[in-house]
């Protein structure tokens, strides 16, 4: 049976989900990249994959994952962060950011060295410190701190490149300032488990907030009198995630949220994570950064009620924007691909274009993931995949 390897493989006979739409065709890699889309006689010797059919697409970026699996990041265990990246790759989850949530700031330095060793994790999401004790969700507000430069330097000492993202409360007293120094280290401040209002909002994308943490949870709503963070988060120019489960936001807030940026033209801000935490396991108890969590259903939550996390993967949030919203295939591909992407400007990822950088995820005619490719040298990354390999 031949390999498919980052050298070089053929995939034939697919569906291409590209930025045009769906065209039917060929797509040739070649060291990581995509070296032809169309129809072509296949090179020879390179080994090929009958798709026949099946989807292809860019695989998919999460930019708030805190576990699956059964592990979760926050533990800091080297095996568990592995658990939960290879969990999400049978999803279509090609890479990831590890999410962190507020614990003793050596606890989570060992989280972040642990989760950056595994291949797959692109960076961090550091879901506090930082954040209102009034908005703090499942998180421990035990470990919450007061926005402050010399904390943030500390927690992040010797990490400065790889963090990405620091979800913080804007209407915090420093917490401006704190902004300044996230982005001084290339990282984007995110408004997310806050209380600013309307106003505050505002001024906290005024001075270079860029992302919004899991929109319409953990921050006040929108309101006709008072369009809280979730009406000054629409009307910015901030990257904005959605936890499309239909347990975190009602269908019809989702599609109004994105008939709203599809009508300004700005679809490209809107990205799907999973927030996920216990998912992939059967009902339980299980663990959130030290808290309890118990999965019911598809809903995780604290014994008290509070959500903690979800139990979705990103192959579901795509099909749920296809539902809930009407979206088309590329569209909703692209809330999980080319859009985090943006956000953490990659450039050549989360596309289905010449240039553009593996992996890419082969979907069956229900969207499941039948595989991702290359899949660290084998023909196949799952093992659902019935198609034919061959040179």
């Amino acid at each position: 049976m031949a390999t498919m390897t980052g050298e070089g493989f053929l995939i034939r006979n697919a569906r291409l989900v590209t930025p045009r739409g769906v065209e039917e065709g060929d797509c040739l890699v070649r060291e990581g990249r995509i070296a032809a889309l169309g129809r072509f006689d296949p090179p020879r010797g390179v080994p090929a994959l009958d798709a026949e059919g099946r989807y292809l697409a860019p695989a998919f970026l999460d930019l708030h994952v805190h576990g699956g699996g059964g592990a979760d990041f926050s533990d800091g265990d080297p095996d568990g962060a592995r658990a939960v990246v290879e969990f999400h790759r049978r999803h279509g989850t090609g890479s990831l950011l590890a999410a962190i949530v507020p614990a003793p700031p050596d606890r989570m330095r060992k989280a972040m060295a642990a989760a950056l060793n595994v291949p797959g994790v692109v960076g961090i999401h550091l879901e506090g410190p930082f954040l209102n004790p009034a908005r703090c969700g499942a998180l421990d507000p035990a470990w919450f701190l007061p926005p402050s430069r010399a904390a943030f330097r500390e927690l992040a000492s010797g990490f400065e490149g790889e963090v990405k993202v620091v979800t913080l409360a804007p209407e915090l007293p420093g917490a401006l300032e704190l902004v300044a120094e996230v982005r001084r280290i290339g990282a984007v401040p995110a408004l997310g488990h806050s209380s600013a209002g309307y106003g505050e909002a505002v001024e906290g994308f005024r001075q270079g907030v860029g992302h919004v943490v899991h929109l319409g949870n953990a921050m006040t709503g929108l309101g006709h009198r008072d369009p809280g963070a979730v009406g000054a988060a629409l009307l910015s120019p901030a990257s904005l995630e959605l936890v499309l489960d239909g347990v975190h936001v009602h269908p019809a807030f989702a599609r109004l949220v994105i008939e709203f940026l599809r009508g300004r033209g700005e679809l490209r801000r809107l990205c799907l994570v999973s927030d996920a935490t216990a998912a992939g396991m059967p009902e339980g108890t299980y663990g959130l950064g030290g808290r309890e969590v118990r999965l019911r259903g598809e809903e995780a939550r604290l014994p008290d009620g509070t959500l903690a996390g979800s139990c979705l993967t990103l192959d579901r949030a795509v099909g749920n924007a296809l539902r809930f919203a009407g979206l088309s295939l590329p569209q909703a591909v692209a809330l999980a691909s080319a859009n985090p992407a943006r956000v953490l400007g990659l450039e050549g990822v989360g596309t289905l274009a010449v240039g553009a950088k593996a992996p890419f995820v082969l979907l069956g005619p229900d969207l499941q993931v039948e595989a991702l490719l290359p899949g660290g040298g084998s023909p196949l990354d799952h093992p659902a995949h019935p198609g034919k390999i061959g040179p």
